[in-house]
């Protein structure tokens, strides 16, 4: 198998490159980001390049007969320049989709959110893969993610004889993400319960992430599939375990103070007002696709990924180690 791995150099892309370097079916494994890694593999070259361009990522598709590719190049934290985020993240998308289709690339692998779903009042709990894409129209990133979605969708009416399969994971925890979410709990100064709610979220462990792509690819299974690790928690729950004061406050008016303070850049605000929408009301998913589809199932439930990484974060104690009892000398 020969790979094209766009945002190879990501924590998501470098772990997805462990395990496939490490495979024999694995002949090479093209890494292209606009940042090198920061380690090398066997069987993997980089180049640099921006997802964008899609005359060179079907140059490089052709020029090294790949089997398949796995796009993985995103901005994740929210940027002021929101016509710079929907240009990679939605325009990057449909570039990578052309080249593969010009290409000929018979499989293809795109991460996509939970975050495309929106969160919405009448969201089901939990919400299935038939639920329709309706994103945010103003949080930035969920809105973009609906609309990279919706080109999945259309390249797989497009090409019925190729697999195109798309991940739609919850919100990505531990030991080595450093994304706005993860920021919101070490730098923020309160937990806002909104409206009175406190509802329930999920996540999913980094290595939970990495085994869920491996076994879809091995799968080869079409079509769109929710991520997500057992079990969930509460945005109370969460504050209560790390000590972050809570505060209760109205949508309306924690919105109006959140765009304000995103409007004067001012620190620690690390997303627009419309991220609120994802504290308010529901966007649980079901898994039950993907574990049948791959048999996949996580080391790491909700709780458990949310206490590896405020560990790792220093937000919690470490695990107390316990010493096996000495055998008595004879």
């Amino acid at each position: 198998m020969r790979y094209l791995i766009t945002g190879g150099s990501g924590y998501i892309g470098g772990r997805l490159i462990d395990e496939l370097s490490g495979r024999d079916e694995a002949e090479l494994i093209v890494n292209v980001d606009v940042a090198a890694p920061r380690r090398t593999w066997p069987k993997t070259t980089y180049v640099k390049g921006d997802v964008r361009d899609r005359a060179a990522t079907r140059e490089l598709l052709e020029r090294h007969e790949i089997d398949c590719l796995i796009h993985l190049a995103f901005i994740l934290d929210p940027i002021h320049d929101e016509a710079r985020m929907y240009d990679v993240d939605v325009n990057g998308t449909h570039a990578s989709l052309w080249a593969a289709s010009q290409a000929g690339t018979e499989q293809v692998l795109v991460t996509s959110s939970a975050s495309a779903y929106g969160a919405w009042p009448d969201n089901p709990k939990p919400i299935a893969e038939d639920w329709p894409v309706r994103g945010a129209p103003d949080f930035s990133y969920a809105r973009d993610k609906a609309e990279a979605d919706r080109v999945c969708q259309i390249w797989q009416h497009e090409h019925p004889d190729r697999a195109i399969t798309w991940v739609r994971p919850c919100i990505v925890m531990g030991p080595n993400v450093d994304n706005y979410i993860v920021k919101a709990w070490l730098n923020g100064p309160f937990l806002p319960m909104l409206d009175g709610r406190d509802e329930e979220f999920q996540l999913v462990h980094e290595d939970d992430v990495v085994s869920a792509l491996i076994g879809l690819l091995d799968a080869k299974s079409p079509g769109p599939f929710n991520l997500a690790g057992d079990g969930t928690m509460t945005w109370g729950q969460s504050a209560e375990l790390i000590g972050q004061k809570v505060r209760s406050v109205s949508l309306k008016n924690m919105k109006r103070l959140n765009q304000a303070l995103w409007r004067l850049h001012v620190p620690n605000t690390d997303a627009p007002a419309g991220n609120l929408n994802f504290l308010r009301y529901p966007w649980v998913v079901s898994t039950e696709k993907l574990k049948a589809a791959t048999g996949w199932k996580p080391k790491f439930d909700t709780l458990e990924t949310f206490k590896v990484t405020m560990r790792a974060k220093g937000k919690l104690p470490a695990e107390p180690t316990v010493d096996r009892p000495k055998t008595p000398v004879a």
